[in-house]
């Protein structure tokens, strides 16, 4: 077992896979979720951001929610693999999956994670295309790179903010943290406290993940946009990023 989540580790890790397809992603995932053995939170994590909605894949994963909440209710280890398929649901941004995810609402312990992937689901279905188009793809980064290239430039704020969480946890890749730039740069002055706080909230993070880098030729941008940013909470962010 050891040895089975140390090569889907390997498989799955940021910057390691690379598919000439969002297909191949698909049939990798497909391969994973087809066994009997326990999937790693990271693997079954890792789907907020990798853009797959297809059925071929949440299919495997519903049924695994309802059969190993219905094994293991009790089981500490089955709860919180359950508890992980259910949230994983939400980022298939399928609707089809709605009615399992409204059954397990009422539950005392899973119903928070239901509704919480209830609401994830409408973006993700906007989400999942952006994030997997590989006719933006650049050949000379990472699949996991051009993905979160995709999250960054797109339109919506808060994929922004999903894309800037993935370079704050894990991905300094000094394409992203010029990509992070330009955008802080492009936005900052336009939030103030008027703006919806999901915008906001995209630009903290932006500025939290450029800081989070500590690479001296940004902080001439965070020390700007720690004094002259419009929104307190940007602000703050930035104050704290200097701090670091």
């Amino acid at each position: 077992m050891k040895i089975f989540n140390a090569i889907l580790l390997a498989l799955f890790s940021t910057g390691i896979a690379h598919a000439a397809s969002l297909e191949d992603d698909v049939n990798r995932y497909v391969q994973t979720f087809s066994g009997t053995q326990s999937v790693t939170a990271e693997v079954v994590e890792s789907l907020e951001w990798m853009g797959i909605a297809d059925p071929r894949v949440f299919d495997l994963i519903e049924r695994r929610a309802i059969e190993a909440a219905e094994a293991g209710r009790y089981d500490r280890k089955t709860r919180n693999e359950v508890v992980l398929y259910i949230r994983a649901l939400g980022f298939s941004g399928q609707s089809k999956y709605a009615a399992t995810l409204q059954n397990f609402a009422p539950d005392l312990t899973y119903g928070r994670r239901a509704k919480n992937a209830l609401e994830d689901m409408p973006y993700y279905q906007k989400w999942n295309p952006l994030i997997s188009n590989r006719a933006s793809f650049d050949a000379k980064y990472s699949d996991d790179v051009n993905r979160v290239l995709n999250m960054l430039r797109s339109n919506d704020f808060l994929l922004k903010r999903l894309g800037a969480q993935r370079v704050y946890a894990e991905n300094k890749d000094a394409i992203l943290l010029s990509t992070l730039e330009a955008e802080i740069r492009t936005s900052y002055m336009n939030m103030t406290n008027e703006n919806d706080n999901g915008p906001i909230d995209a630009v903290a993070w932006m500025v939290k993940a450029l800081g989070s880098a500590k690479q001296e030729q940004y902080r001439p941008l965070l020390q700007e946009v720690a004094v002259k940013a419009p929104n307190k909470k940007i602000r703050k962010y930035a104050n704290a990023a200097l701090d670091r």
